[in-house]
């Protein structure tokens, strides 16, 4: 059963700001952790090593720095909303606040051992605006992925995570996710709507949604996501990177292709994934 979870308050007081946890794997109910973090001016969240890969983004705010530690080297990096860092186990990473708030949002997962990799995997600090950007065949989606091992970023099978956007009143392909033909986890997915407003159709009914939704929708579970006329404005992760995707009679839903390319022939250059 799809679950919604509503992201938006305060949170509990930090000595940086305040936190919030929505999906923790202590319950023993996901392998996935979701948290956000306000974070004030002046105030400095540390990112600690971890055994597990981690994805820091920052949801709103200005005039921030990132310093990304991995193997003893460490890099600072202005930020402000719409960057992050992405770490693998043993990395860390400082977030700063200068003059004005940050909210953050925190995605940790285990590393999945499912499938072999070649060479090492490393994490980044990255800018969602320097990413490539993916639109589909009808140009009323588009998405950006921050982690994902088909676009050359990570070399890490652990989770893909970006975000989407939909023109108002577009729709996705109904669909389902399993995991893959020798996948051996059950793969999680979920939406945390940012802006506008919509709603998810399953096989018994739909779901409105809104700014501050986190939708939790199981491993094989039809879902299609619609916006309204405000369009919407979303953050999507799966995980691990390691699942099938079943779409419904919606062959316009399928492909994806490379903003800003040309085949040759005037037309954008198909995006190739698994």
């Amino acid at each position: 059963m799809i679950n919604v979870i509503d992201t938006n308050g305060t949170g509990s007081p930090i000595p940086e700001g305040a936190a919030s946890h929505f999906l923790d794997p202590a319950t023993g109910k996901t392998r996935v952790g979701v948290s956000k973090y306000q974070i004030d001016p002046g105030s400095t969240l540390r990112i600690p090593p971890s055994e597990r890969s981690q994805v820091v983004y920052i949801l709103d705010g200005k005039n921030a720095e990132i310093t990304f530690t991995s193997e003893g080297k460490s890099t600072t990096h202005p930020a402000q909303k719409a960057c992050g860092v992405y770490l693998e186990p043993g990395e860390e990473a400082v977030v700063k606040a200068s003059s004005s708030p940050l909210r953050l949002l925190q995605i940790t997962v285990p590393k999945h051992a499912g499938k072999p990799t070649s060479g090492e995997s490393r994490g980044y600090f990255f800018d969602e605006a320097k990413l490539q950007v993916l639109v589909d065949e009808r140009r009323i989606r588009t998405r950006t992925f921050w982690v994902n091992k088909e676009t050359g970023l990570s070399n890490s099978w652990d989770l893909q995570a970006g975000r989407m956007l939909y023109e108002p009143l577009a729709h996705a392909p109904r669909h389902v996710h399993y995991a893959s033909k020798t996948g051996t986890v059950t793969p999680e997915h979920f939406y945390l709507i940012t802006e506008g407003t919509g709603f998810v159709k399953h096989d018994t009914g739909t779901i409105p949604l809104g700014p501050g939704d986190l939708v939790v929708i199981p491993a094989g579970e039809w879902h299609q996501l619609h916006a309204t006329d405000t369009g919407l404005d979303y953050i999507e992760f799966q995980g691990p990177f390691d699942f099938t995707t079943t779409m419904d009679h919606d062959p316009l839903g399928k492909n994806w292709y490379v903003k800003g390319t040309d085949d040759g022939k005037g037309n954008l250059k198909l995006w190739v994934q698994s």
